[in-house]
């Protein structure tokens, strides 16, 4: 396979394999890792799947974005990636401050419709490129997008699959929509995955240990995808697609 998997690599193809041949794939504004999720697994096992990605002059069929709004706020939208600053327990995300709201450390750009993505996107995968305490606190700064939980009885609307990280998968618990710890990458611990949670993961009664990418899937990252998004995200694809 040539290469050690970078982190992003490693997440890319954890990603594109949630997407189901035939299903409608939105990516958002500054979405490298999730546009190139989209376009793998296109490449990879769901030719048929449908990748709108902002910013690609070819995998962008909305006129304007009142248009991409509506197909989403319908409810046509299949799977959406979705990554925050901070990500708490319970799956809610933070993209506003760091800090109090009034006087943060750091104020970000903000939601930009992500509450919204989060309600109607049928499946919401979270993502995080890094994994440290920082970054998963049991509680938000600001709440800039809720999970869907346990007491929606709605099935039109969006919910929490997962969130993935380069050295785990988290679910939510059935009962209370907690996350728990279900998976690790390979070389990884169970207790370093805890170390680098700022909550308590739960005690799944089964962890697994997440096989190593097929070499022929981070072959089509490497070549392919990394073809396509060269034009959308060219800066990213140099620095991580080997």
């Amino acid at each position: 396979m040539g290469n050690r998997l970078t982190s992003a690599e490693r997440l890319i193809c954890s990603l594109a394999q949630q997407i189901g041949n035939g299903e409608k794939v939105v990516v958002g504004n500054n979405s490298p890792i999730p546009a190139a999720a989209a376009l793998l697994a296109k490449h990879a096992h769901a030719p048929e799947a449908s990748a709108y990605i902002l910013g690609s002059a070819v995998d962008w069929p909305f006129t304007d974005m009142q248009q991409f709004f509506n197909f989403v706020q319908r409810g046509d939208a299949d799977v959406f990636f979705l990554s925050g600053a901070q990500i708490d327990a319970y799956g809610n995300i933070n993209l506003h401050v760091i800090g109090d709201y009034t006087a943060p450390k750091v104020r970000m750009p903000g939601g930009a419709g992500a509450a919204m993505f989060y309600y109607r996107c049928k499946r919401v995968y979270l993502f995080k490129a890094d994994h440290e305490p920082k970054g998963f606190p049991e509680r938000l700064d600001f709440v800039t997008s809720s999970a869907s939980s346990a007491h929606r009885t709605n099935p039109s609307l969006g919910r929490l699959e997962a969130v993935y990280t380069p050295i785990a998968v988290l679910r939510p618990d059935g009962r209370d929509g907690r996350l728990q710890l279900v998976q690790t990458a390979p070389d990884v611990t169970p207790e370093e995955v805890a170390e680098r949670t700022g909550f308590w993961l739960g005690n799944a009664s089964v962890i697994e240990t997440a096989a190593e990418p097929e070499p022929e899937l981070v072959q089509l990252l490497r070549t392919e995808v990394k073809r396509e998004l060269l034009s959308i995200y060219p800066e990213f694809a140099v620095a991580e697609l080997q």
